[in-house]
């Protein structure tokens, strides 16, 4: 059962999970995925909130794919991994875990090998883990379903990117509420 807790500004960072060239078309419902995880890395650069980004094997399934990397801007590091979960690779964990972090949010491909490994492994460091189910996907919607069902079993927060930008907001006067709302229209 997932444990109750509500995000934190203070506390929370987002974390971009392998959305390359090679793979990426290939997932279901490419193009509203793709819009959600726009929709969400903008939230959070209005938030002012850290976004992290990993690539697996950028060499063989291409580098993070365009339309995300004119969001992220030429500041973005990447951190390349070969380990399916970005914490089973030694830089990444430890950038990720040295991070001053507590709730992670995640969003990318693929739900059933990549994000769901790093979700488990962050729940098993102790951390908060919301995933964002209209922000991920995977090639067959079987897998999908089935990592969001694992996912939930293991304690993850299964949420959407509009819950999570209003829930970090908290409320209608801060200062971020119109930027906010003209994003989710």
């Amino acid at each position: 059962m997932t444990q109750l807790f509500t995000l934190n500004r203070k506390t929370t960072a987002l974390l971009l999970i392998d959305v390359q060239e090679k793979l990426f078309p290939l997932v279901e419902n490419s193009c509203h995925v793709m819009q959600k995880i726009q929709m969400a890395l903008h939230g959070f650069q209005i938030l002012k909130l850290p976004i992290f980004v990993s690539e697996q094997y950028p060499q063989g399934l291409g580098h993070t794919v365009a339309p995300l990397k004119g969001v992220l801007g030429d500041q973005q590091r990447y951190l390349v991994k070969t380990a399916f979960s970005c914490l089973a690779d030694d830089v990444a964990a430890q950038v990720l875990l040295e991070a001053p972090y507590q709730q992670w949010v995640l969003i990318g491909i693929e739900a059933h090998v990549c994000v769901i490994q790093t979700a488990k492994d962050l729940l098993m460091q102790g951390r908060e883990v919301v995933v964002l189910n209209d922000a991920i996907s995977s090639r067959s919607v079987y897998d999908f379903s089935t990592a969001i069902a694992e996912m939930r079993d293991y304690g993850v927060r299964i949420s959407s990117v509009e819950t999570v930008l209003f829930e970090l907001l908290r409320h209608s006067k801060a200062s971020e509420f119109k930027e906010i709302s003209q994003l989710i229209k």
